[in-house]
């Protein structure tokens, strides 16, 4: 059986600057679109979620403003619309970024943990908290894996090898 590589990757491995370019300008790109797809997911349940909104922390009553704004009361279309490139973001940075960190299910898993508790603290219903505080917080750690993890590789590159250390202990 032949196996070839993909054309893309070979044009990649041309130019090595430019795709490290690229995929931290993609990165950035897709949490924003995240952040104001999550924040889109987060107002549409609100608003529709009626226990959430009686028992809920920082909700904005259902009432207020009189829908004339997107974000005010955003359709069943743009919820819908927005759940899709929410989740075509998460997986397209997921997918791209699993080699370069492998703590990447972990810091996700702390993360959509601390949505789930502090849901629950604040007595929000499971709507809510599947698409309220799930997608802000899977948003926060797309941005704390690649914040960590590119504090990582400057810390490691700044960071004196321990055979440097082996040297200077045997000079002295």
């Amino acid at each position: 059986m032949m196996v070839r590589t993909c054309p893309l990757r070979q044009r990649s491995a041309k130019v090595p600057g430019q795709t490290a370019t690229w995929s931290w300008k993609s990165d950035i790109v897709e949490i924003c679109l995240g952040a104001l797809c999550s924040a889109v997911i987060w107002r549409y349940t609100s608003r529709n979620d009626h226990k959430s909104v009686r028992k809920g922390f920082l909700l904005v009553d259902p009432d207020e403003g009189n829908g004339k704004g997107v974000l005010v009361s955003p359709s069943d279309g743009l919820m819908l619309w927005s759940c899709l490139v929410y989740g075509c973001c998460v997986s397209s940075f997921i997918h791209r970024r699993q080699d370069k960190d492998p703590f990447q299910l972990f810091v996700y898993l702390i993360f959509a943990t601390c949505a789930g508790i502090s849901g629950y603290a604040v007595g929000a219903s499971a709507n809510l908290m599947l698409l309220g505080y799930l997608p802000w917080a899977l948003c926060i750690a797309m941005a704390a894996s690649l914040l960590g993890h590119s504090l990582y590789r400057r810390w490691k590159y700044v960071a004196p090898s321990s055979g440097d250390e082996e040297k200077l202990q045997s000079i002295r």
